[in-house]
């Protein structure tokens, strides 16, 4: 019986190994599992990002909007911040209010030369309401906004 029992745990031991090699390489190689592992790593710091912008946005805080849109933007590479004072400043639309419905679909930069810098990408789905200070008329909708990851900091893309 001792002969069969070490037969027995050794079996039990490469098991447990190539299990847990098994997951090991699910998980660095393939992407959809590590993706959304990095998604719950990264989801507080994207949602403070996302809040942190949002808040901004809603306090018509434009210095520190302009200072949380993403770098390496293409927005940021064709506007000066006087481009974006004058464009905030003769628009009708303010935000009143959001809520963050999701945070999904982190993606790494399969475009780096479009993109340099830009480490990830991710969607911060929103509702948001809207007022019109040139009718008074509010409203509410669903947005999409996609937040970019630029030296370990997330911005607004």
């Amino acid at each position: 019986m001792g002969r069969f029992a070490g037969t027995t745990w050794r079996r039990i031991a490469v098991g447990a190994f190539a299990v847990v090699f098994a997951a090991t390489a699910v998980v660095v190689f393939w992407d959809a599992p590590r993706l959304r592992l990095e998604l719950v790593l990264e989801r507080p710091s994207i949602e403070k990002a996302a809040r942190d912008y949002l808040d901004a946005e809603t306090a018509r805080d434009y210095k520190k909007v302009y200072a949380l849109l993403a770098p390496s933007s293409i927005y940021m590479r064709t506007h000066t911040y006087d481009d974006f004072i004058r464009e905030v400043e003769s628009s009708p639309v303010v935000i009143r209010s959001y809520r963050i419905k999701d945070i999904y679909r982190l993606r790494p930069n399969h475009d780096p030369e479009v993109y340099p810098g830009v480490e990830r990408f991710v969607q911060v789905e929103v509702d948001i309401d809207v007022g019109f200070s040139d009718t008074g008329a509010a409203s509410s909708c669903n947005y999409c906004f996609t937040f970019l990851k630029e030296n370990g900091r997330w911005y607004k893309g």
